[in-house]
């Protein structure tokens, strides 16, 4: 008798198969969790906010960041009003929850002050101060960015996220 060794190629696609399935619901869940999501989507605000900071310290040029007004998330825009790349992504510097199933759900809903957007000038100063509220379900997470400095804090951050400067 011969003993057979290892699998045949139809097992390993059925192992991999309940692996990918269970994978794809364990993530999914894991963003289901109000205060994961919400202290991801606080966590990424906090790092496209230095990264338009950034941008226009490097540029020398003035950077909008305005949020929508169904706060369905936020874009970065050059003093001529055209939407600007990301400096970490290379993309068009845009984010809708909406549009991006891991932050389904989060919503910006408070930002003073009233005119929705920060401004950094050529020296990447923030020509005033910026208070944002995300919320997912009940949860919320507040993201403050001072006036000049830019310095950006998450009020009730969970991960200990800090602020490394620009």
């Amino acid at each position: 008798m011969s003993r057979r060794q290892g699998l045949t190629i139809v097992e390993l696609v059925s192992v991999l198969t309940l692996f990918a399935f269970v994978a794809a619901g364990s993530v999914r869940a894991y963003f289901l969790q109000p205060e994961i999501t919400l202290e991801n989507a606080a966590t990424l605000l906090a790092h496209d906010l230095r990264a338009a900071q950034n941008r226009s310290a490097y540029l020398g040029e003035t950077s909008t960041f305005r949020f929508f007004e169904d706060g369905d998330g936020y874009v970065v825009s050059n003093e001529a009003g055209e939407t600007v790349r990301n400096p970490r992504t290379d993309r068009a510097f845009e984010r809708q929850y909406s549009c991006d199933g891991v932050f389904d759900g989060i919503y910006v809903i408070e930002v003073e002050p009233v005119l929705r957007r920060i401004v950094y000038d050529g020296r990447g100063e923030a020509t005033e101060g910026l208070k944002v509220t995300l919320a997912f379900g009940e949860e919320r997470r507040r993201v403050i960015v001072e006036e000049r400095t830019g310095r950006v804090v998450i009020e009730g951050s969970s991960s200990g996220w800090v602020d490394p400067g620009y």
